[in-house]
């Protein structure tokens, strides 16, 4: 990403699919307006402008405006990389690239945007009951949505319609950690675990929390193969992040 030195522009050219775009956020200073464009060849595709005429009595004007800039630029490549989906990457998996580099206002602004074109996705909703939680701070709200989610999700597993899926219950734990309550946070991700039982990211979770507790699958017994299989991939795979 380049900035001019005047903080007039920031540029970005990105291949999608195998065109190139162009993502050009400009600082309209006589106008007090902030645009941004994405151009195919030269041809305008989108194009979006944000006003800070209410910035400019602020205390530390230049360096709100610049951050508006940055976010404006990095919504529109948040956009751009949505494209992707087809070929490339689904929309979840973007969104657990974002997670993974903690960039968790960035995810949830996807997520908004993807729940606004397809409302009755169970796991996209799951994501956002989530990030509610952890962006938000919406205890209540995000961990009713994750178990909307879930409820959407059994009615169309009965239906056979759809597997259960284990994310379901990682989104749950995680906004229950997010609300604090580690007891419920450690039930989801052990209820996760019996529909993926090599989940990575459940695993991790559980882990992290570092508590010896009922054994994974509490139908049976802490000696249990299955449980025993369980453990030694939580123990391997805290070896590997610690390495």
């Amino acid at each position: 990403m380049s900035v001019s030195t005047l903080q007039k522009d920031i540029c970005n050219n990105v291949v999608v699919n195998g065109k190139k775009y162009l993502v050009l956020t400009e600082n309209l200073s006589g106008e007090h307006i902030i645009t941004t464009r994405i151009y195919l060849g030269g041809t305008i595709l989108s194009s979006k402008k944000a006003d800070y005429k209410k910035l400019m009595d602020a205390q530390d004007a230049d360096r709100k405006i610049r951050d508006l800039m940055q976010k404006e630029h990095e919504q529109a490549l948040i956009m751009l990389g949505m494209e992707k989906t087809k070929e490339e990457e689904t929309t979840v998996h973007y969104v657990n690239k974002l997670l993974k580099r903690r960039k968790y206002q960035s995810a949830f602004k996807l997520v908004t945007t993807a729940l606004e074109q397809y409302p009755d996705e169970p796991i996209l909703l799951s994501y956002y009951g989530y990030l509610e939680a952890r962006v938000n701070k919406n205890y209540a709200q995000g961990i009713s949505t994750c178990m909307k989610a879930r409820e959407m999700i059994l009615e169309r597993a009965m239906s056979g319609r759809e597997f259960f899926n284990p994310v379901l219950y990682l989104n749950l734990g995680r906004a229950y950690l997010a609300a604090g309550s580690k007891e419920e946070a450690f039930e989801a991700f052990r209820t996760g675990l019996m529909f993926g039982s090599e989940n990575e990211d459940l695993l991790c979770e559980i882990r992290d929390l570092g508590v010896r507790r009922k054994p994974i699958v509490p139908f049976l017994p802490r000696s249990s193969p299955v449980n025993k299989c369980i453990g030694k991939l939580l123990h391997n795979l805290h070896g590997l992040r610690k390495a």
